[in-house]
């Protein structure tokens, strides 16, 4: 299965940090998947440099081929719209708590 780790950015660089070293995590514990976080496949763009609604649109085709959506941080408007998407399309969402666990 493909997951997709959403995870805060807003420009700063301790998120990318933090949602690299999370989805880091949960793949070297889980080798049967692959863990996938936009942050982490975008991060040769800029923060803002195409705007909101473009950036976006990138984050629901790789969320569209997804199976599961975990939310790793707390949740911010493209989080939130992440969320919103994958419920849409009837796709699992689970929460990453600080403790490790994943929950509906």
């Amino acid at each position: 299965m493909l997951y997709y780790v959403a995870h805060c950015y807003q420009g700063n660089l301790e998120n990318l940090a933090r949602a690299k070293k999370i989805t880091r995590k949960l793949q070297l514990a889980d080798l049967e998947n692959t863990y996938l976080c936009p942050l982490l496949t975008l991060s040769h763009l800029q923060y803002g440099e195409i705007g909101l609604d473009a950036e976006m649109e990138l984050c629901y085709d790789l969320l569209s081929v997804c199976d599961v959506l975990i939310v790793a941080s707390e949740i911010t408007l493209g989080v939130q719209l992440e969320i919103d998407f994958a419920r849409l399309v009837g796709m699992e969402v689970l929460f990453l708590h600080e403790d490790g666990r994943l929950q509906p």
